[in-house]
């Protein structure tokens, strides 16, 4: 069966599945407000390697500015989000580019540690440069808390590209890394991770490509960017794998940050796993979840990762809302990030989740977790900082996802809905009229988590949790993150209209 058809026989049936449980629930809209639920406390799924966000393109405006310390604290610290993964942006010199394509841009050019020597007239490294991101990535690794960083290109540097800007090609959809210059720009890479590494910094996966099958210049050009075609991606992993061996560096691949689910993901793999030099060195194959909040898809997708290549760590390494339709204070914006995170979680079953973006430009508009105007001297922490709270807080690395049995208005759902499409066990997911779903995780201390998405009506769960003590936290229109039961017996728990609530089992002692 090709690839093709087995997304569109899964997507068909799941179509059906989700048509019957939306009906029934309609059916019983009155009484589906007291939801039952019991962990699995024998199960294990994937193991959570980490929570984070990308440094890019805040970092190098943030980091000149007096919060620089506040907005690392919010962030990386415990007493903040306690985020472990940061996203490091190795840029493509636009900002130092004497024919960018992006004049002006302060927040989306980027300087380069490959900067042109005019007493030589050759290029060579500045590690002054990008001082400001250079800084935050300290403040950061200062809270104590990252043990991640990845180091990642959205284009190769501008003197390595077909156009001479890091900004894209000239033309649509096409390959803007000059010919034969893989190697180059494989060496320009390990060249800034041996430079940080070297400065204690725990650099674990260099990503060279990100978002290939979008296009990336011509008629647009709004960032720095590159296309890639499937060969060229192997031809630049190749080159990078070659590379790592070569200097016996301690880090891994992670590729190809595809830009969406439906869109090519599962191509990429499928090439990338036929090339055993390539899979050597790979680390986490990485997706995006843009556009893409469609259970079908990421089920699909999930299957078949798991069918096809369980051994590999998956990572879902940026999301934000697109079209960006909601203010940042607004409860509706953290709840489509947070169902974004139970979804790529619970369905397609990723390791590690990390936003895009920490903090951007627009105080109240911004698409981020945290607003900021131009300079970053000012900032307003958004809902969608706490929905990501709501996960990392709570559900450090070396956590796993677990199953569990629920029924709702006494409705016996104990199995997943959708068994039956694949013949087997998936993992638990729920969603009562389509507004609702929940994630369960075991930390390594002990503890269940519960994360729970409503986005309906008021409902009551009731736990079945003996020997455990419950804490809840809550965050809605009016509460952040509030603590509105504090070790409990377990029991009943009240989930607001619009919510979200993180419900911590710990057991007694």
């Amino acid at each position: 069966m090709s690839r093709a058809t087995y997304l569109q026989k899964i997507i068909h049936r799941m179509t059906c599945f989700i048509f019957v449980l939306v009906t029934i629930a309609g059916w019983f809209n009155i009484k589906a407000d007291h939801v039952f639920m019991k962990f699995n406390t024998l199960s294990r799924e994937q193991e959570i390697t980490g929570w984070g966000t990308s440094a890019a393109w805040w970092a190098q405006i943030a980091g000149e500015s007096e919060n620089a310390e506040e907005l690392a604290k919010l962030l990386y610290s415990e007493e903040g989000l306690g985020l472990n993964i940061y996203r490091y942006n190795v840029g493509g010199g636009e900002k130092d580019n004497p024919a960018t394509r992006l004049p002006g841009n302060e927040w989306r050019a980027t300087e380069s540690f490959l900067v042109y020597d005019e007493a030589t007239g050759e290029y060579s490294y500045d590690w002054s440069k990008d001082a400001a991101a250079q800084k935050m990535l300290e403040l950061s690794l200062e809270q104590g808390c990252v043990d991640t960083v990845v180091l990642f290109a959205n284009s190769p540097h501008y003197t390595m590209t077909e156009s001479g800007s890091a900004a894209g090609s000239y033309q649509d959809n096409t390959c803007n890394l000059k010919d034969g210059y893989a190697d180059d720009f494989a060496k320009y890479m390990c060249d800034v991770a041996e430079y940080f590494i070297g400065k204690g910094v725990p650099v674990k996966y260099i990503s060279p490509i990100n978002e290939p099958q979008w296009s990336w210049g011509g008629g647009w050009v709004g960032q720095e960017g590159c296309h890639y075609e499937l060969e060229d991606i192997i031809e630049v992993g190749e080159a990078f794998a070659a590379e790592i061996k070569a200097r016996d560096l301690d880090v891994k691949l992670s590729l190809a940050e595809s830009g969406c689910i439906s869109d090519d993901t599962m191509n990429y793999i499928d090439a990338i796993a036929e090339n055993e030099a390539i899979m050597d060195v790979l680390g986490t194959y990485a997706y995006h979840s843009y556009w893409t909040d469609d259970i079908a898809y990421k089920y699909a997708f999930g299957k078949y990762m798991e069918k096809n290549y369980k051994s590999l760590e998956l990572e879902m390494s940026e999301w934000c809302e697109l079209p960006n339709e909601h203010k940042i204070d607004e409860i509706d914006a953290a709840i489509i990030m947070a169902r974004e995170i139970s979804e790529d979680v619970t369905l397609t079953g990723v390791n590690s989740w990390t936003s895009w973006v920490a903090v951007n430009d627009g105080l109240y508009d911004a698409d981020s977790m945290i607003g900021a105007n131009g300079d970053c001297s000012e900032y307003v922490i958004g809902k969608r900082y706490y929905a990501m709270a709501h996960f990392a807080k709570f559900v450090p690395a070396g956590s796993r996802a677990v199953n569990f049995d629920i029924s709702v208005a006494d409705i016996s759902a104990e199995e997943a809905w959708w068994d039956d499409v694949v013949d087997e066990k998936a993992y638990d997911h729920y969603i009562i009229e389509n507004r609702m779903n929940v994630s369960a995780f075991r930390t390594p201390e002990g503890n269940y988590v519960a994360v729970i998405v409503n986005n309906g009506a008021e409902k009551e769960f009731t736990y079945v949790m003996p020997g455990y003590t419950m804490s809840v936290y809550t965050t809605d229109a009016e509460r952040d993150l509030e603590l509105t039961a504090d070790k409990w017996a377990v029991g009943k728990v009240q989930v607001p209209e619009k919510s979200l609530v993180t419900v911590v089992f710990e057991p007694v002692i």
